[in-house]
């Protein structure tokens, strides 16, 4: 793991990030995040430094000078899937307030696909409900501390 598009891709592995997330944590286009993971571009010092604090690694360990040392920031929780029920629960409200929010589009979070005309099959992204209650409400309610 001698690169540092082999050692990002590592750090992202290990922070449950993908290249949308990243880019957005550091305020850079996906499109270079995937030049920084293709080996193609290399990102200068400040970037490097966003990189680094994003990820949860040091910039030693992301340009090679040193081994893997974990800061503070521990690595999230890794959630699949979450219902709308466990939703509701996470933020202390009805799963009628998840489902209505999410079929009229209110909650960024996630969306609600119509199945009949009276029917709807709900999708709720983890990265987007973790920004949208907080990291340590998200990591208590579904593992990290329960």
């Amino acid at each position: 793991m001698d690169t540092i598009a082999k050692r990002l891709k590592y750090a992202m592995d290990m922070a449950g990030l993908k290249q949308s997330g990243l880019a957005q944590k550091i305020g850079a286009p996906r499109s270079a995040v995937s030049q920084y993971l293709s080996g193609h571009m290399s990102p200068g010092t400040a970037r490097m430094q966003a990189l680094a604090e994003a990820t949860g690694v040091t910039v030693g360990f992301l340009d090679g000078s040193e081994p893997l040392a974990v800061t503070e920031q521990p690595a999230p929780v890794v959630v699949k899937n979450i219902s709308t029920a466990a939703a509701a629960r996470c933020m202390g409200k009805s799963e009628k307030f998840v489902r209505v929010g999410l079929q009229r589009g209110l909650l960024p979070f996630g969306n609600a696909v119509p199945v009949t005309a009276n029917r709807y099959s709900y999708y709720i992204s983890p990265f987007q409900f973790r920004d949208y209650v907080g990291y340590e409400l998200f990591d208590t309610f579904f593992g990290r501390n329960a």
